[in-house]
């Protein structure tokens, strides 16, 4: 068997009125950083749900993987099981390579990162430079290089304690650095840039062009031969060093983001919507295998002819343990998009999302298992007043219940009413001696606040099912202002006259009398009396506002667009905006008490304030998924969830010296 390098290759509306005194007060908090940082590990997927980009193992046990937001999965046992490690960056990880003992991996705005014990412990090494790197290669524990941005080139000979630029001669992006020897390499990237060396970099070579297709990654072959694969499945090999290129026919049209080959003849290329092809000839064919994948895949490593893995987007790992014939998971969990969460206690939880996907948990979440929901229907919203009676509302007019905490979950929807598109709800429970909850009680730790709006007309006549529910009481706002009310646990619906024409986003009550809606242009309005009558608050902002959570009669918070947040002291009457510190969208805030508050939104932001909003902390999320809703049932127990089927668990607060780098691919 011919010598190889082990490399995993990369991839790739509103006026606020607000005192300018508050402003200063809250920026220079801020800036002071008066409050720890929280913390939140995933529960679903597991082990994680970043994308990931690169993975490369030294033997059949040991291996690495990196990824976005400073991913770092481990193995020490072919991946039965992954280890998450704690990064020193949050920067997105394109490359990584691995000698032996040592390792190392390269991302954004130049970051490298090395370790000495197969990737348990990292630490950062300065490049000197702050373009994105995309792909590493070394050769030994000594020698490797790095490339990325406009034609970027990186090379060290002391394991990266120091790194020199070299000079490439192009400006396209190179995506993919490989090399034979400590003299022979190439390097690819955008509309078919192609690159040869000769002695280690010291001078790179532009070959001719063969395709205008991007080259994504490449291996290396000792003692002479090179491929590099790219877009529309292409796929060019080069016997001489990189001098002279021909095509391979790959059979395939799929843009193809990664290639590992075990020697001359064995070798495997991984791209969009699961693709994975292999040849056993040295590519005079090349073959599909079925790797039971929509998710893309980044990344493809082979330790020996038979044991393999495959790494791409939601954080999925597929492995092999006969050369590809058959490709299993290593990973587990829902991706789907995950729209609403509730906990009725501490370890009794849901979360529901698209295509009627209901998850389930009675540990806190350490574990989710399906529900069935019986539809196809995106849920929008779920709402539990114990642990055994719970609503769930989503579009096509579905209103779900279930009276066993989710064994079986009965329609309650009408036929005629199909047309309708529930966006949220929330039920309190008055009365009932199965739940004693009192006000306070529910005031604290059981205030349910769900995102909420309906796209349809709704008709004037009660939404009629079939069965007596009892005590709960509930309501659904939407578009045009909607607002419909039930005293029967759902059984009927009556709609209610908001005095609003704008689209109601969100809505919640702190007792059977008391509640607030909000929405579109800012709008927000309150009632005292279950909803017969609803008044009109000033919010002072014309922004879109996502969500709305009180923690009692007087205090409350709404978040909305580009980091809008809004405080009331005095149950609406006025509203202030807070600093938030993001410009991003919150889509989901919830009020523990009055000082005690979460939001969430896009690019995996949670924000945490400890004194009723005068600072705002971002939280540590560990991801830039956008998150779409948060609940806590307690002051410590809380979890957020968004797309690809993001299930974070709140871990506690402490400090920490992580560096965010943000993603500018």
């Amino acid at each position: 068997m011919k010598d190889r390098i082990i490399t995993g290759m990369s991839k790739p509306r509103g006026v606020l009125p607000v005192m300018i005194a508050v402003f200063a007060v809250s920026l220079l908090s801020v800036m002071a950083g008066e409050t720890q940082m929280g913390w939140w590990r995933w529960q679903n997927p597991r082990p994680q749900g970043n994308p990931l980009y690169a993975v490369a193992f030294c033997d059949e046990r040991r291996g690495v993987a990196v990824g976005r937001d400073g991913a770092i999965l481990r193995t020490e046992d072919g991946g039965q099981k992954w280890l998450s490690v704690r990064s020193p960056v949050n920067t997105p990880l394109y490359g990584l390579a691995l000698v032996g003992k040592k390792a190392w991996a390269v991302g954004a705005r130049g970051v490298v990162l090395a370790s000495d014990d197969r990737g348990e412990n990292w630490r950062e090494q300065k490049s000197g430079a702050k373009k994105h790197l995309y792909a590493v290669c070394f050769i030994n524990e000594k020698q490797g290089w790095a490339a990325g941005v406009e034609g970027l080139i990186l090379a060290t000979d002391n394991g990266g304690e120091v790194w020199r630029e070299q000079r490439s001669g192009v400006n396209k992006h190179l995506n993919a650095v490989a090399f034979v020897d400590d003299r022979n390499g190439i390097a690819a990237g955008a509309d078919g840039t192609l690159l040869m060396t000769r002695n280690g970099g010291a001078a790179w070579q532009s070959r001719p062009q063969i395709s205008d297709h991007n080259f994504l990654a490449a291996s290396a072959i000792a003692p002479r031969t090179f491929r590099v694969v790219g877009g529309n499945g292409t796929i060019l090999r080069s016997d001489d060093a990189g001098g002279a290129w021909k095509a391979e026919q790959s059979n395939s049209s799929s843009q193809l983001n990664a290639v590992s080959f075990i020697n001359e003849k064995q070798g495997w290329a991984a791209g969009a919507d699961g693709a994975i092809l292999c040849t056993v000839d040295g590519g005079a064919t090349w073959s599909a295998q079925i790797s039971n994948s929509a998710q893309s895949l980044s990344a493809v490593c082979f330790a020996d002819g038979k044991r393999g893995w495959a790494v791409g987007e939601g954080g999925v790992i597929y492995a092999t343990t006969d050369g590809g014939e058959k490709w299993a998971p290593q990973t587990e969990g829902s991706k789907e998009m995950l729209n609403a969460v509730d906990f009725a206690s501490e370890n009794h939880g849901w979360a529901v999302g698209m295509n009627g996907l209901i998850l389930a948990t009675d540990d806190g979440g350490k574990t989710w298992r399906a529900q069935e929901s019986s539809t196809t229907a995106n849920l929008r919203a779920v709402n539990f007043i114990d642990a055994k009676r719970g609503w769930i509302v989503g579009e096509r007019g579905r209103i779900l219940r279930t009276v066993d905490g989710g064994a079986k979950w009965e329609s309650k929807s009408n036929e005629a009413e199909l047309n309708l598109n529930f966006q949220g709800a929330v039920f309190i429970n008055v009365g009932d001696s199965a739940n004693n909850s009192s006000s306070a009680d529910f005031n604290e730790s059981q205030n349910k606040n769900w995102l909420a709006g309906l796209y349809g007309k709704l008709s004037q006549s009660p939404l009629k099912t079939s069965a007596n529910e009892g005590q709960s009481k509930g309501w659904i706002v939407g578009e045009g202002g909607v607002v419909w009310r039930t005293d029967d646990g759902g059984e009927s619906w009556s709609p209610q006259n908001s005095g609003s024409r704008f689209w109601l986003e969100t809505v919640t009550f702190i007792d059977e009398k008391t509640g607030w809606a909000a929405g579109e242009a800012g709008s927000i309005i309150h009632t005292e009396d279950g909803g017969a009558t609803w008044q009109k608050q000033e919010s002072g902002a014309r922004r879109w506002l996502y969500s709305i959570s009180f923690a009692d009669a007087k205090n409350g918070w709404a978040v909305g667009e580009d980091g809008l947040i809004l405080r009331t002291t005095d149950g609406g009457e006025n509203w202030a905006v807070q600093i938030s510190g993001v410009p991003s969208n919150l889509l989901g805030v919830k009020a523990v008490n009055a000082k005690r508050v979460w939001a969430v939104g896009l690019n995996g932001i949670i924000l945490h304030t400890e004194d009723g909003g005068r600072l705002w902390q971002r939280d540590a999320s560990g991801t830039t998924t956008p998150l779409r809703a948060v609940a806590f049932h307690d002051y410590e127990n809380g979890w957020a969830v968004g797309r690809d089927g993001v299930i974070l668990r709140y871990a506690g607060k402490g400090a920490d010296g992580v560096r965010t780098v943000f993603d500018r691919k």
